[in-house]
């Protein structure tokens, strides 16, 4: 939850190395880093390159809280009855330096899927307890970002503890939460002048100016009245059923569960794959590449809105640019907005 605000401070470029040593210095500190296809979040190291591309890490935030692949608990039998041993939640501190907006959004729209009771997931509700969250604003979207379009903003606070907003020779660092304030006072950095408070508007109001408004169109209206328009005949057929915008996506959270060794473990699965529906009975409710896009879009625009009230997709772009065959998510959803009833 936000705090009360707290006065921003203004971090210098020649400064993001010795804050970053000191953060690692009080704990395990993840940093946005690496160029085009491998950037993402890395442990901080000296002389790490640091991402400073235009639009968020090519690999998602979303990894640090509910892993590719990860233990949910082992097992064994011991004189016949069986013992289990539960996985431990990370209860050390960290920080995760570099975060987009989008990202941070992300994991708020996760949230009440893995804490909504009776469903708690310990595991990812105590990495973000323990993870402080240090995000950067988008001075420059890249050209597949649209956060707007799903009530997203490339200078948003949500979810974030400390908002980096770039302005010349430097950021204006704000505190957000506690954890943002606990991060950011060691430092001991000068407050933010008011011309650099002035520059951080101006930072912003360049961003959404790049990006446009948002649309007008309700678009889980118009996805509920079209479920079975033929449209959905032409718009899959591009696909090549890959996942890859699945696996890159920052909300996607479809899991398999399976047992190895003593273990049982959960991995990421995606519900673009053929077995993902597949029963026990060999029958599939979802025969073909049709029916597998409209059930990823409309549980991002459709279902999961009419549950939580927004949609499950944050604007980043990943899926635009990842996709083998050219398939831009922007103009599928546009088609579905502008068909007829």
């Amino acid at each position: 939850m936000k705090d009360s605000p707290a006065l921003a401070v203004f971090l210098t470029c020649d400064q993001v190395p010795r804050v970053l040593a000191a953060s690692a210095g009080r704990g395990s500190t993840w940093v946005a880093a690496g160029r085009g296809e491998e950037s993402g979040f890395v442990p901080y190291r000296p002389g790490l390159c640091l991402a400073r591309e235009a639009g968020p890490t090519r690999h998602t935030l979303k990894a640090l809280f509910f892993p590719r692949a990860e233990v949910l608990f082992g097992y064994e039998i011991v004189d016949g009855v069986p013992r289990l041993h539960p996985a431990c939640s990370p209860d050390r501190p960290a920080v995760v330096f570099g975060a987009r907006p989008c990202d941070a959004r992300a994991l708020v729209l996760l949230d009440p899927v893995f804490e909504e009771p009776p469903h708690v997931d310990g595991l990812w509700g105590g990495r973000r307890q323990a993870i402080t969250l240090v995000g950067m604003g988008c001075e420059r979207p890249g050209p597949a970002c649209f956060c707007p379009a799903v009530g997203g903003d490339p200078l948003g606070e949500e979810g974030l503890d400390v908002l980096m907003v770039p302005v010349e020779g430097g950021y204006v660092v704000r505190p957000l939460t506690e954890r943002g304030r606990a991060w950011t006072e060691p430092l001991e950095l000068p407050a933010a002048r008011p011309d650099q408070e002035a520059a951080a508007e101006a930072t912003a109001a360049r961003a959404r100016e790049r990006l446009g408004a948002p649309p007008a169109v309700d678009l889980q209206a118009a996805l509920g009245r079209h479920f079975e328009h033929p449209l959905w005949d032409r718009l899959h057929e591009r696909c090549l059923g890959c996942a890859a915008c699945t696996y890159l996506c920052p909300t996607c959270h479809c899991f398999d569960v399976g047992d190895e060794d003593g273990r049982r473990w959960r991995r990421w699965d995606s519900c673009m794959f053929p077995t993902f529906t597949l029963h026990a009975s060999g029958h599939n409710p979802r025969t073909g590449g049709k029916e597998r896009m409209r059930q990823r879009l409309m549980h991002k625009f459709c279902y999961y809105p009419e549950r939580r009230g927004r949609p499950a997709c944050v604007g980043c772009g990943r899926c635009v640019e990842i996709c083998p065959a050219n398939l831009d998510l922007r103009s599928v959803l546009a088609q579905l907005e502008g068909v007829q009833a």
